[in-house]
């Protein structure tokens, strides 16, 4: 079943189609704020939010992209919540000393991958996550940003620069 198909059932007030949108983006919707936030914890609530801002809002729901819309909706709390935050910074991953090498090294390649994530400007984070995780054209994220096409490619380029140097500088430690 379509986006459209499921909005039109949800506008006749089929709870079930509801639950089936919650249900097909809430793990994306969860990641895209952990990436952006970096706190596990506190992208659940903010999670929570984006689909009671969804629900509330649903009767007037006229774009054609909904996870696109979903995202929107989840980067905005996600600045609300760098404004009531001071500090961004902060992991919450703990790595099982019982794990194997290789999955060590990809947990931490990860986490250091993360953590760098959380130093670059959150406009350049929101665009690579949006485009390297979420598969997003850049055409579809400047849309979803309401900005040009070019600075969507620029924030791109800037951020990916800053996360190779800061890498760069994390493995010659």
């Amino acid at each position: 079943m379509t986006d459209k198909e499921l909005i039109r059932k949800v506008h006749s007030g089929n709870k079930d189609a509801l639950t089936f949108i919650i249900d097909k983006y809430y793990d994306e919707i969860y990641r895209f704020c952990v990436y952006l936030t970096g706190k596990e914890t506190d992208s659940y609530d903010i999670v929570q939010e984006v689909f009671l801002k969804f629900i509330r809002y649903v009767d007037s729901y006229q774009y054609k992209n909904l996870k696109g819309y979903l995202l929107i909706i989840a980067r905005n709390l996600c600045y609300d919540f760098f404004r009531r935050q001071k500090d961004m910074i902060g992991l919450e991953e703990i790595v099982d000393s019982g794990e194997e090498d290789l999955q060590i090294t990809v947990i931490e390649n990860n986490m250091l991958l993360e953590q760098a994530l959380l130093q670059i400007p959150t406009e350049q984070r929101e665009v690579i996550i949006l485009h390297s995780y979420e598969e997003f054209k850049f055409l579809e994220i400047a849309k979803m940003l309401e900005c040009n096409l070019s600075t969507v490619k620029s924030r791109y380029h800037l951020g990916i620069s800053k996360l190779r140097k800061l890498l760069e500088e994390e493995s010659e430690k």
